[in-house]
């Protein structure tokens, strides 16, 4: 694994697996609750402030935000793909209520959405897209670019817009049979 970052160090990782690839730009605000699975890419530019746990085979494009504070949290299963500029806001001030700026405590804050968002294995989500608090895309789930997700969305199906609505199916038996083959041949490679 690379280790050259100017942001943070890597060794305070909760966990980190094998293969992996942290861009020397990445930010991680508190990586003592961020865990990394093998073969995983984040690549520079992305900032990461809430709980995170990545599966393996993920990928992180420049650009990213993963926020919501010590509070919130994100999860990423296998093969799931955030294009760049993708925000994933795990924890969100209402705007109408209270003060929104993480520089004050929680109880001056007014209504604030602190939850989780859950990235099922096969997700996609498009450049420049947003994903609120408390959202699970469920396996093979995909956000097109330019979208909004505030709200859960199914199984091998693809979304856009703002907010996203259903757009159509994915092809899951394909997907299905090229993992497949990808575990098959990374047995090979490893016997």
């Amino acid at each position: 694994m690379n280790t050259d970052n100017i942001f943070f160090d890597v060794s305070k990782l909760k966990y980190c697996g094998n293969n992996v690839i942290i861009g020397k730009t990445v930010r991680i605000r508190y990586p003592e609750f961020v865990e990394i699975g093998d073969n995983v890419i984040i690549d520079d530019f992305t900032y990461i402030s809430t709980k995170l746990k990545l599966h393996n085979n993920v990928h992180i494009a420049s650009g990213c935000k993963i926020i919501g504070g010590k509070d919130a949290f994100v999860e990423m299963f296998n093969f799931s793909t955030l294009a760049p500029n993708v925000v994933l806001a795990a924890g969100s001030d209402d705007y109408i209520s209270g003060i929104a700026t993480p520089t004050v405590p929680i109880e001056y804050k007014g209504n604030v959405a602190i939850g989780k968002i859950i990235i099922n294995k096969h997700c996609i989500i498009g450049s420049n897209s947003v994903v609120l608090p408390n959202v699970i895309f469920q396996e093979g789930a995909c956000l097109g670019a330019l979208s909004l997700a505030n709200k859960d969305l199914e199984k091998y199906k693809l979304y856009a817009g703002i907010p996203a609505v259903l757009l159509k199916e994915r092809d899951k038996n394909t997907i299905q049979k090229l993992e497949d083959e990808y575990y098959g041949a990374t047995k090979l490679e490893n016997s």
